[in-house]
């Protein structure tokens, strides 16, 4: 009886949406080549090489760290602390990643958001590249690049 109800439910849902989409007319969506994005605008490079030298820098301090404690250890309490240490320095590695990371992010999204207002795009969406969209849309991938120079 609640499969019914929920395949009911579900059915409406579809019948409901395929009847607003229907008279809303025709959508203009673009697509962005994240990947190259990431790779050709310089913005971007920018900075992924300053995260890359500062995860560098970061490694080469706790590799030190973990040696200089790592040659004290002496007894199980010894032995907690340098696993806890190496679980600091871990978090705090992911947590350089994530904060450039979310700084990447945030430019090619306000230059993607940028550009869909431009070419008065309904909406923009990540493309994987060489396979991007099947038919319609608009690549605007080289408009991202130029806007994040």
């Amino acid at each position: 009886m609640i499969f019914k109800k929920k395949t009911l439910v579900l059915a409406m849902s579809a019948v409901c949406a395929m009847m607003i989409t229907a008279g809303c007319g025709k959508v203009n969506v673009g697509y962005v080549d994240y990947a190259r994005v990431q790779t050709e605008a310089p913005q971007i490079k920018s900075s992924m090489d300053e995260m890359q030298s500062r995860m560098e820098e970061f490694q080469k301090n706790a590799e030190k760290q973990l040696m200089e404690q790592g040659a004290n250890i002496q007894s199980e309490e010894d032995a907690q602390k340098f696993q806890e240490l190496q679980q600091q320095l871990r978090m705090q590695g992911a947590g350089i990643q994530q904060q450039y990371a979310t700084q990447v992010q945030s430019k090619i999204y306000a230059a993607m958001d940028t550009i869909a207002k431009e070419k008065k795009l309904d909406t923009v969406v990540r493309s994987n590249g060489k396979d991007g969209m099947i038919t319609g849309g608009v690549d605007v991938t080289d408009d991202v690049i130029a806007k994040l120079q």
